[in-house]
């Protein structure tokens, strides 16, 4: 099954961002935040983050029927 593109270019980017920031802060400079929980729940969601940009396809998206993606017409 092919995953649907539901990310626009600006989406992506900010995925990317976001999810670096989240790897950092979750993994990288744990001095952070104390919770070693919070650190890999937050450094996971980063990589989720880069994955569904990666993909161009955001699986939460697909379920809430949501697109930022615009086709060129």
């Amino acid at each position: 099954m092919a995953l649907k593109r539901n990310l626009h270019n600006i989406d992506i980017v900010v995925r990317i961002i976001i999810g670096i920031a989240l790897i950092y802060v979750g993994f990288i400079d744990t001095s952070y935040i104390a919770n070693s929980t919070i650190r890999i729940f937050l450094g996971a969601f980063g990589a989720i983050n880069i994955v569904a940009a990666l993909m161009r396809s955001c699986p939460i998206y697909a379920l809430a029927g949501i697109s930022t993606y615009r086709k060129k017409t």
